[in-house]
């Protein structure tokens, strides 16, 4: 039967064909090529009008479910074969990348780390990276922390997560233990960045990690992993880190709450860290209530859990918020508890009043130090409150204090004591008392130091006792002391205080030979200055020719010191001299402006020396310095010229 979509013209002309095929001589070859073509437009008709018709019969799909399900069919014949080629060519390559791997194991076995790393580099640009072993990347990343390149810890770190390795618990040790004892806190905290709740729950570990993230400052994220750190085995000293953390935070509520978690089986050190975050957060009586809840717990284990540290941290909690009634109530918990105060806790104590600005507290704690007879009172501790009650000019009670070291056999005054106590009565202008230590001290077979000796002649420059000072230092000198630069500029400054310039002259010049090292700028200038101070102006320049002489360059300060000198003895010459060494030397030194303007101003006030003062104009001008002296009524104007 014939469709209706076929034209009748076409199937007249075919049915006419047939027909005059039985009695005319059509060839066999034409009806097979009719047949093929009307069997090839009935074929595309049905194909396109009916759905689900397909190649080979009945189709099985219809409408557009058909044509996504054939497409689905199709791309997933194509998925199954790309895996397919994919392990085939992973087949050819992998003896190749086995063979640079182990060539590359063996430069980090040689140490030859660099050379490793540009292999992989290589190889990482042809996409064979993701063949590697987790043999390789530890060996790599090993290498690369003992050589301090954390760049490619994590580059690897990175390479290792990218090809879906799962780095074992050895490996996660070993690495993270090298990293945080070469200190690369950071890293650490990277390699957690990359690989996350992929890391297993060991305490090393995370230990390792929140360690690294309270070292680098950040205890938010050392407290995000503290639940994962209670998952692994931890035993009850491996709580510390918790505490430590919460410290950082100054979280006493989360501290608080382990500590009733552990009970009976808090250690020493964790109420210490507890005591510690209270008074980081300034809640000083809460650490105290903890202190007393301390010792309830005591009543019923062997160990003692408080010691001296633990009322010292709560002490010095007391002492920041400015209560230093609750110091002392605390030093008499702490005695009733037959714990003895060491030096931290009188030194807090000590310092608690002087903040307050009690020295009556602080007397009192002086007494009970001095009173405690079966109590070993050192030096050193001694020394210490010395040093306090001067620093709160307390001088009268630090000699007591002194006196009643001078009594124990156990806290005689040392060097130390002696040179604190001197200075402290020279500032007070009481040489008579500090010569008094000094006999005190050749009493007691001791002898002054450069420090002491030099304090000494600090006094006598304020007394203006010439006579003494030399013979101290003379004194020194004989017993083999040998002096100091500071010595040395004290001396000075007595020398120019009394007048005796040219004495001071004499001791620079033969410092070196005699005491064996050569007096500085510094020296120079304390010489120069004293010389000016009483208008001894020859003198002064004398001690700028003995330091040119030497060798010793003259610097800013010199010339400021110098040049108003030579300016008021009218010394022009100098004065260029000095201008001309500070401006036009190969390295300038660098004089105040001012000075410089007010030594021209002077030159051209004084008549007959424009020659002079346009020499010092033209080293000014050509240094870069303004000049700002009123000089047009001396000097030519250079624009017109």
């Amino acid at each position: 039967m014939a469709a209706s979509w076929i034209p009748s013209t076409f199937i007249s002309q075919v049915a006419g064909l047939l027909e005059k095929a039985q009695f005319t001589t059509l060839t066999h070859e034409f009806m097979v090529v009719v047949v093929f073509f009307v069997s090839f437009i009935t074929w595309r008709h049905f194909s396109r009008s009916k759905p689900g018709f397909s190649r080979g019969g009945q189709g099985k799909f219809s409408g557009r479910e058909g044509d996504t399900k054939a497409t689905r069919m199709r791309f997933d014949v194509s998925r199954n074969a790309e895996p397919l080629l994919s392990r085939q060519r992973a087949n050819e390559i992998l003896p190749q990348v086995r063979a640079a791997e182990q060539q590359m194991l063996k430069h980090l076995e040689q140490r030859e780390f660099t050379r490793a790393l540009n292999m992989y580099r290589m190889l990482e640009r042809d996409k064979r990276d993701r063949h590697f072993s987790a043999e390789l990347y530890s060996a790599f990343i090993q290498s690369a922390v003992r050589v301090g390149k954390v760049d490619v810890v994590d580059r690897m770190l990175r390479a290792m997560k990218r090809s879906g390795m799962t780095p074992s618990l050895q490996f996660w040790q070993t690495t993270l233990k090298m990293l945080s004892s070469r200190r690369h806190f950071s890293t650490c905290l990277a390699t957690h960045s990359v690989f996350g709740s992929l890391m297993p729950a060991d305490k090393i570990i995370y230990s390792c990690l929140i360690n690294a993230a309270l070292e680098v400052g950040e205890p938010d994220r050392a407290a995000a992993m503290l639940e994962r750190y209670g998952e692994a085995d931890i035993d009850i000293r491996d709580h510390v880190l918790f505490f430590r953390t919460y410290v950082a935070l100054k979280d006493v509520d989360s501290a608080e709450t382990m500590l009733r978690k552990l009970g009976e089986n808090i250690t020493t050190l964790m109420l210490n860290l507890l005591l510690l975050a209270c008074i980081n957060a300034r809640q000083p009586q809460r650490a105290f209530d903890f202190l007393l809840d301390a010792h309830r717990i005591e009543e019923g284990v062997a160990e003692k859990i408080v010691d001296v540290v633990s009322y010292n941290t709560v002490i010095k909690g007391f002492a920041q918020v400015g209560q230093p009634a609750e110091c002392f109530e605390c030093l008499h918990q702490m005695l009733s508890q037959k714990l003895e105060p060491d030096d931290i806790t009188f030194g807090t104590l000590l310092d608690a009043c002087i903040l307050d600005n009690d020295m009556g507290a602080a007397h009192q704690i002086v007494n009970r130090l001095m009173g405690i007879a079966h109590r070993p009172m050192d030096t050193v501790m001694c020394t210490l409150f010395i040093k306090g009650l001067v620093r709160a000019n307390c001088l009268p009670k630090a000699l007591e204090l002194y006196d009643e070291m001078k009594r124990r056999e156990d806290a005689r005054p040392d060097i130390v004591t002696y040179s604190v106590l001197t200075k402290a009565l020279v500032d007070q202008h009481d040489l008579d008392r500090a010569l008094q230590l000094v006999e005190d001290m050749n009493a007691a077979g001791q002898s002054p130091d450069d420090i002491i000796v030099t304090h000494l002649l600090e006094g006598c420059r304020h007394a203006g006792n010439h006579v003494l000072g030399k013979r101290l230092f003379v004194d020194m000198v004989a017993s083999g002391v040998k002096p100091s630069e500071f010595t040395l500029i004290t001396m000075l400054k007595l020398h120019g205080r009394c007048g005796a310039h040219k004495e001071a002259f004499n001791l620079v010049a033969g410092w070196r030979g005699q005491h064996g090292f050569a007096p500085s700028v510094i020296h120079y200038t304390c010489l120069m200055s004293g010389c000016l101070r009483t208008k001894n102006y020859d003198q002064a320049w004398a001690a700028y020719e003995l330091m040119r002489t030497n060798g010793v360059a003259p610097d800013g300060t010199a010339i400021a010191t110098l040049l108003p000198g030579m300016v008021a003895a009218q010394q022009w010459g100098r004065v260029l001299a000095l201008a001309q060494h500070a401006l036009m030397a190969p390295t300038p030194v660098a004089v105040p402006p001012e000075t410089l303007n007010n030594a021209l101003s002077q030159m051209l006030a004084v008549g007959g020396n424009t020659a002079q003062g346009e020499q010092l104009r033209a080293m000014m001008q050509s240094a870069g310095i303004a000049v700002t002296a009123r000089i047009s009524r001396h000097l030519p104007d250079p624009i017109s010229q």
